[in-house]
């Protein structure tokens, strides 16, 4: 028997945001069917040994405030089966201790070397343009535009919304990336001119 663990990587899953469903143009009736079909989608898919990357939002904002939103959080996260779930935390999660408690990690940025390879994985709500060792090769996962962002070299959209509102294997993430060349912003031209004007009047 395999006991490995799988680790999963998933994000902006805006549980309990009704706001989502029009905003994200997401496929469900309410938002209750959205939460479940979360909920059934990463149990199915997550083993309880393996291990969740969740790329921030885990939650929407709650139209009851902060303490029915973490409160709801705290609904979602015990109906996942996953024991280690590792947050990198987005624009719409509580900075709450009651919040960061549900998780067994809460980060603003992950930064790791890919096994095979050795290349460096950038993990951020947020796309970067420039990242990292970006140059040598290296890999950015993000999340927070929900697929509204045209990815550029060896950057993905890890979002529910780009990947059929499911999880993804990070393994599968990873080697999708690694098929992509290794780009620079614009290969390095200059998109901006130069800028006399400091402010105080003055030009060099």
């Amino acid at each position: 028997m395999n006991m490995a663990k799988t680790i999963w990587i998933s994000g902006d899953t805006h549980f309990g945001d009704a706001h989502a469903l029009s905003l994200f143009q997401r496929p469900f009736a309410d938002v209750e069917s959205m939460d479940a079909h979360f909920l059934e989608t990463l149990n199915r898919r997550v083993e309880k040994r393996d291990v969740l990357i969740h790329i921030g939002d885990f939650c929407g904002p709650h139209p009851a405030g902060q303490d029915a939103q973490i409160e709801h959080a705290r609904t979602m996260r015990r109906q996942i089966r996953c024991k280690e779930i590792r947050l990198i935390r987005g624009n719409h999660d509580p900075k709450s201790e009651r919040f960061h408690s549900l998780f067994e990690l809460v980060k603003d940025q992950m930064s790791f070397r890919r096994e095979i390879g050795n290349e460096r994985v950038i993990v951020c709500h947020y796309p970067l343009r420039a990242w990292r060792g970006q140059l040598s090769g290296a890999l950015h996962m993000y999340g927070h535009t929900h697929g509204a962002l045209q990815e550029v070299g060896r950057s993905m959209d890890v979002g529910v919304d780009c990947w059929n509102y499911a999880p993804l294997r990070l393994d599968h993430a990873m080697n999708l990336l690694i098929a992509r060349a290794v780009t620079a912003p614009s290969g390095w031209v200059r998109q901006q001119e130069v800028r006399e004007d400091a402010g105080d009047g003055a030009t060099t």
